[in-house]
């Protein structure tokens, strides 16, 4: 079978100059978040010979994270299937990444990219993609693993020192993680995955003020992003504003930025619910702003995909006073550990005893949720997410005492 190769000289087997041309096109896309990842979908429809292409496709649909997302890579997986013994070595990892993720085993898709970037560190795309399992499966160091990788074909290529700035933050080497992500912006002015890094080191140094500042002087480059990056990016800018007690200022850029643009999209649902959790654990009134989210949430009672996602469907139900619904969601997640291998699988491990801890919260029993999220802390990187993601756990659990001592001191 023919082949030509991409732009990091890698070949693509059954493709020409024009296969190669759309497969280079979507590797930009990808790395720099931009609009138009769809465009791949064409590319690899206009040649179902071609594997590697195919796979791309298909796991374009599974990051979608949603049980639509699976019913669409279907296609690709099928051409996957029946061309992948055709072609080369690097591109039958990256087609076994994409069928274990397609199977739901996420550790077996990071361990086929953890194979094929250590041989073929050129390929940054496969770089990417392993970063974004590592990142689901809270593996900080398999994530700062694939950064490095990064370094060895692409140390001054666009979006590669993003990469490498996020992994070392997630690893607590803020100073290192900062200058990376500035040295990032210096060779790609729009690398909004650097912009992101950059906002969590000045998250973790408690610096509100200097990181408001960066997103807005960033901001105008994610006008032509895709919704991921700019939801997300303006997400952190909120959560700035948190910080600096700025509750309105908050709310504005959740009606503005955060909620509306693609609200089927799970990773806008998250972080819609993410924020306003954060604003009533501050005492702030969201009005009505929880009902179209829950609405979009109902979708998503049967995918129980990601356990970071789990947690907020859970919290948005029982948010909403929908007791029948919440309960039969966190039977369902109950049913999810029981299904997988193991006892120490995180399902039953962490989500599980989250979730339970979520309802508690929400429905007055304080005190056992506080004892519940207080044990899960030091494990609760396994549901995937960010160190600043995860922190509404630790306010949660903060809610949890400053009630209890406010009784306390009542009853004195």
């Amino acid at each position: 079978m023919s082949s030509y190769k991409d732009r990091f000289n890698l070949p693509i087997t059954g493709a020409d100059q024009t296969a190669a041309n759309g497969y280079d096109a979507y590797v930009d896309e990808h790395l720099s978040y931009g609009a138009n990842l769809r465009a791949l979908f064409d590319v690899a429809d206009a040649y179902p010979q071609a594997p590697l292409l195919n796979a791309h496709a298909a796991a374009l649909h599974l990051a979608f994270e949603g049980a639509e997302g699976w019913a669409s890579a279907q296609t690709y997986l099928d051409r996957i299937n029946a061309t992948i013994d055709q072609t080369s070595e690097r591109e039958r990892l990256f087609c076994q990444a994409v069928r274990a993720w397609a199977a739901y085993d996420f550790e077996g898709a990071k361990a086929a990219l953890d194979e094929l970037t250590v041989r073929w560190p050129a390929d940054l795309c496969a770089i990417k993609w392993g970063q974004y399992h590592a990142f689901n499966l809270g593996d900080a160091a398999a994530l700062l693993r694939f950064g490095e990788r990064a370094r060895i074909a692409h140390e001054n290529a666009p979006y590669a020192h993003g990469m490498i700035a996020f992994a070392l933050e997630q690893n607590h080497r803020l100073e290192e993680a900062e200058e990376e992500g500035l040295r990032a912006t210096e060779i790609a002015i729009d690398d909004a995955w650097a912009h992101h890094a950059v906002a969590h080191v000045m998250d973790a140094q408690y610096r509100p003020q200097d990181g408001a500042r960066w997103l807005d002087h960033c901001a105008h480059t994610w006008d032509n992003k895709g919704v991921f990056i700019r939801d997300h990016n303006w997400w952190h800018a909120a959560l700035f504003r948190l910080s600096l007690d700025q509750n309105e200022d908050a709310i504005g850029i959740f009606d503005r930025r955060l909620w509306g643009e693609w609200p089927e999209f799970p990773q806008e649902q998250i972080g819609a619910i993410s924020m306003l959790w954060r604003l009533e654990l501050r005492g702030a009134h969201v009005g009505e702003r929880w009902a179209p989210i829950v609405e979009q949430v109902r979708e998503r009672m049967n995918d129980h995909i990601l356990p970071f996602h789990d947690l907020h469907y859970l919290y948005a139900l029982a948010r909403a006073g929908e007791a029948d619904e919440a309960g039969a969601f966190l039977a369902d997640m109950r049913k999810k550990a029981a299904s997988a291998n193991g006892d120490d699988d995180v399902w039953s491990a962490v989500a599980v005893p989250a979730g339970e801890a979520i309802v508690a919260f929400l429905t007055g029993r304080r005190e056992r949720a506080a004892e519940s999220l207080h044990g899960l802390l030091p494990s609760l990187h396994r549901i995937g997410g960010s160190h600043a993601q995860r922190h509404v756990f630790v306010e949660t659990l903060k809610a949890c005492t400053d009630e209890h001592d406010a009784i306390s001191s009542r009853q004195l």
